[in-house]
């Protein structure tokens, strides 16, 4: 084991030690390359493409709303199928890239905007750090270790259980400390306060979206407003990033420049100017690589429009 390795795990804590399959992770890990697992992971997603019919079908709708077209035509059901191939891999990456250490992440990875980093915690109120489900969710949780600053994220309740158990376990081996999405208000507080770096997820449907409506590919949805409401409580900055696949087991990760919220205007205003702004960021990558954003949920209400 690497000392950058050793490092990942004393930051982490699994509460009684280590699940005995994180040793078998581990071991694997170090077994099997990247570019195997992804061979592995391809015929695995076509299957779950074929038998999950709600999710299939919701990644057709949202793909369909974003190209403009209904949602029977052809190219949102390629661009639905593309989209769990890729989260295949993503769930590769899952077993894969806990086995690299820090010079592996850094050799593999492309980083347009780290100094974004910098500028976000020198202003002394912690980083809130927004990302979505999109790319390599297991590669941009890495690098917010590359910068020594502890991370606390929110995340919802996996099924079945034992994925749940996983993912939280995989995350305190890195320092990730994973908080449920509800009641967790003023912990994620408290953690900017310390400087630490809070991480949330942007697109989690509209069945949890809240305040006003939002626009997205020019349609109105609505988000969660839950990071722009933490800026301003706290003042802290906000960052929005993801990591995003290229070929041979590569990848480039990318960090936009702070943004803050303005404390000057009505609350839900403010809400809404700044999370809008976070959604102008996402739909750029969206539209950059829309196979590598996984939308299996209704990201739009079902209006007939």
């Amino acid at each position: 084991m690497t000392t950058s390795t050793v490092a990942w795990t004393k930051r982490g804590d699994t509460k009684g030690g280590d699940l005995w399959f994180l040793h078998v992770h581990r071991a694997l890990a170090a077994l099997v390359p990247l570019e195997v697992a992804y061979l592995v992971s391809q015929p695995i997603a076509d299957l779950f493409f074929l038998l999950w019919h709600s999710k299939r079908e919701a990644a057709c709708r949202n793909y369909a709303r974003i190209l403009h077209v209904s949602a029977d035509d052809p190219r949102a059901r390629t661009l639905a199928q593309a989209s769990f191939r890729q989260f295949g891999r993503y769930i590769a990456e899952l077993l894969s890239v806990q086995g690299w250490d820090l010079d592996d992440l850094r050799s593999r990875v492309t980083i347009y905007g780290d100094e974004h980093f910098q500028e976000a915690a020198s202003y002394g109120r912690g980083v809130i750090f927004a990302s979505a489900h999109m790319g390599s969710i297991e590669v941009a949780s890495a690098l917010l270790l590359l910068h020594g600053l502890r991370v606390t994220s929110v995340m919802e309740q996996l099924r079945p259980f034992w994925l749940h158990r996983w993912v939280v376990a995989c995350r305190a081996r890195m320092g990730v400390t994973l908080l449920p999405t509800m009641g967790t208000g003023l912990k994620l507080v408290r953690a900017l306060r310390r400087g630490e770096v809070v991480a949330m997820v942007l697109d989690l449907g509209v069945r949890n979206g809240d305040g006003r409506p939002v626009t997205f590919f020019g349609h109105k949805t609505y988000f969660p407003t839950g990071p722009a409401r933490l800026a301003r409580l706290s003042g802290a900055p906000l960052l929005f990033g993801l990591a995003v696949r290229k070929p041979q087991g590569r990848f480039i990760a990318y960090v936009s420049p702070p943004i803050f919220a303005n404390p000057t205007l009505d609350p839900e205003e403010d809400a809404y100017q700044t999370t809008q702004r976070l959604l102008q960021e996402f739909e750029r990558f969206v539209a950059r690589y829309p196979d590598q954003w996984y939308p299996f949920r209704d990201m739009f209400p079902w209006d007939g429009r």
